[in-house]
């Protein structure tokens, strides 16, 4: 990953999976988002099933989705 600032999210479900991507349904928002594993760090740490955890995503990432 480059040295970008993150943003921390509030995940209340990893939704689906797939080789590039996890669907997360988001604390506070309404709607789910896909989010490239490549903007996620430690991004093998998650995996679908997942519930409430604190997933650490690229500003630049969030910004594009509305989340920040």
């Amino acid at each position: 990953m480059s040295n970008s600032s993150y943003v921390h999210l509030e995940v209340l479900l990893v939704k689906a999976e797939t080789d590039k991507a996890l669907l997360l349904v988001i604390d506070g928002v309404e709607g789910e988002y896909w989010i490239p594993l490549s903007q996620i760090a430690d991004s093998d740490d998650y995996k679908k099933g997942d519930e409430n955890v604190t997933i650490s995503v690229t500003e630049w990432i969030a910004n594009q989705k509305g989340l920040s």
